[in-house]
């Protein structure tokens, strides 16, 4: 069973056992296509079933968080006008937009609401056009199966064709140059150029790159622009985040599976993904709802928040230029704001 590799046996025998059950039943799971939902985060399969029901087995092995290892405490909140929001990102200039239902919102750096723009369907994902990008402050808004494109008025300036009927879009970034678009019901990352133009997908199986294609059991399939022209993308069920170049071309990989606070934990984590302004990682896990600091070679450096503070998988992740955490609490319907303590023993490198 080649999965089994990127996961590792703890030092309690029980924790050992639980974790090749993981591995035995993510063995049975692994081509049955994605179901399409209302609610792509709450969207099951049997697959998916199979491995909630391991996950709550496996929890009861999963070390808990020091208070120690914490380095971030909550600074705020604000309220999001949705009733299921979905999607979160945040401009160059610190505005925050949130996606949900048939709209999309602006709200200002402390939650004041700016602008707002109605769409004809439900938005998946988004992502605004970062300083370098060649459209800054372009909104690109993922749906279900394709792309809409909307200008910083909010007007609607383009919608790309759709990539089928198999496609569930759940994360997207930009580049430079281009678009990237994690599609966790064709298992792949579709690549385009700010016109739309579809370039060669990632996530194809390539045996000349010694890497397998992305595991995907269920909607969590995230992608983020690296600060070091690289774009990450998370491969679930390998518990790990792998490194791709501009032009797709496989680069490097870290993370692992363990019940340990600094590894990953369950059937398929991280959740969630973002990036600091120094290049470190943010990541959220499901199963073990968690939010954690990763160096910019992916060892584990603090926690943000994880329970009792957070009781749900979050709904999505961002970070903005002051180096600020934001959750997208879905099941609250608020947007929760994280900065680093004072007197954190954090290690910048």
């Amino acid at each position: 069973m080649e999965r089994s590799k990127v996961l590792v046996i703890v030092g309690s025998s029980a924790g050992a056992a639980i974790l090749i059950l993981v591995v035995i039943i993510i063995a049975h799971i692994t081509s049955q296509p994605l179901q399409h939902s209302a609610d792509p985060q709450s969207a099951a399969t049997p697959g998916d079933a199979t491995a909630q029901t391991d996950e709550e087995l496996a929890l009861k092995a999963a070390e808990p968080i020091d208070p120690a290892m914490i380095g971030y405490h909550e600074t705020g909140s604000f309220p999001v006008a949705f009733r299921e929001p979905r999607a979160l990102a945040v401009e160059g200039n610190a505005q925050i937009h949130v996606g949900g239902d048939r709209a999309v919102i602006r709200y200002s750096s402390d939650g004041k609401k700016l602008a707002e723009i109605a769409l004809q369907g439900e938005p998946r994902c988004l992502a605004v056009g970062a300083l370098d990008h060649l459209s800054p402050g372009q909104l690109y808004v993922g749906m279900e199966n394709h792309v809409e494109v909307y200008n910083p008025h909010g007007t609607r300036v383009a919608v790309w064709g759709s990539r089928g009927p198999k496609a569930i879009f759940s994360s997207i970034t930009t580049t430079e140059n281009e678009v990237w678009v994690a599609d966790a019901g064709n298992r792949l990352v579709w690549r385009f150029d700010v016109a739309g133009k579809l370039l060669e997908p990632v996530g194809q199986t390539d045996p000349s790159q010694h890497r397998s294609r992305f595991l995907v059991t269920n909607h969590y399939f995230d992608v983020v622009a690296g600060t070091d022209d690289l774009v990450y993308v998370v491969n679930p069920r390998l518990l790990r985040v792998e490194g791709f170049t501009h032009k797709g071309e496989y680069e490097t990989a870290w993370g692992k599976g363990s019940p340990a606070v600094a590894d990953f934990f369950g059937c398929c984590n991280p959740a969630q993904l973002a990036v600091l302004p120094d290049g470190r990682f943010v990541t959220a896990e499901k199963g073990m709802p968690r939010v954690k600091i990763y160096s910019r070679d992916g060892h584990f450096q603090t926690a943000v928040v994880g329970p009792p503070q957070l009781t749900d998988t979050p709904t999505d992740l961002a970070t903005d230029r002051h180096g600020r955490v934001l959750v997208l609490d879905g099941r609250a319907a608020k947007v929760r704001v994280f900065e680093k303590n004072v007197s954190s023993k954090e290690e910048n490198k």
